[in-house]
């Protein structure tokens, strides 16, 4: 026996047919612009996240900064000194030198060195800054920094030189360049790095200190 159709179900069946085609290009139009709308929408849940997190963790940096600063730069100033004892206990000199005039005449080997820090006040330093530039004068919390990262910077081209076998490094220099945001028409500044490199020599009979 054939199974018979209603007029109903044939004329149903029909519809769907004809629809399907609209129904996957609707498909493809929310899968194109849904998912571009809806990792915005992400993004945005996420940010908010972080700003609320932040709002509520900012004051506990800002408190943990004023109270342990000192200490982080009194450990970084006896680290330094103490690096910088032992590599002179090594070569048994300084064997960096700016002069780029006078140059060894034994030197069997040489090659450039470089080497890189890069240093940032906190916020806490940032509002000891304002209030001295209130009044003027000699900001002694950025002079401390810098003259931390330039001798950091100058230990470690020391630390670079007696690893790779070399006797000296001379032409030694340092540049700076700033690391900062633009907001508008003000600019701020979230760091400096400092930039140390020379020539490194060997020499075939190392000369006295």
């Amino acid at each position: 026996m054939q199974p018979s159709y209603s007029a109903t179900g044939l004329q149903w069946s029909r519809n769907e047919q004809e629809e399907s085609p609209l129904e996957t290009i609707e498909l493809l139009f929310y899968a194109v612009c849904g998912l571009p709308l809806l990792l915005i929408l992400l993004w945005s849940v996420l940010w908010a996240v972080y700003g609320i997190l932040f709002s509520i963790a900012y004051p506990f940096l800002f408190l943990y900064g004023a109270l342990t600063g000192s200490s982080k730069k009194k450990e970084w100033q006896d680290s330094l000194l103490l690096r910088e004892r032992q590599t002179l206990s090594r070569t048994g000199k300084d064997v960096l030198s700016m002069d780029k005039l006078r140059r060894p005449q034994n030197v069997s080997e040489s090659g450039v060195i470089w080497t890189s820090i890069v240093v940032g006040p906190s916020h806490w330093q940032q509002l000891v800054a304002s209030i001295y530039m209130l009044f003027g004068g000699s900001i002694d919390v950025y002079h401390d920094l810098i003259a931390l990262g330039r001798s950091e910077v100058f230990q470690r081209l020391r630390e670079m030189a007696t690893d790779k076998g070399y006797d000296a490094v001379i032409g030694v220099r340092l540049d700076t360049s700033m690391i900062g945001t633009h907001r508008g028409k003000k600019q701020g500044s979230k760091g400096i790095e400092i930039f140390a490199y020379g020539t490194g020599v060997k020499l075939d009979k190392p000369l006295r200190g």
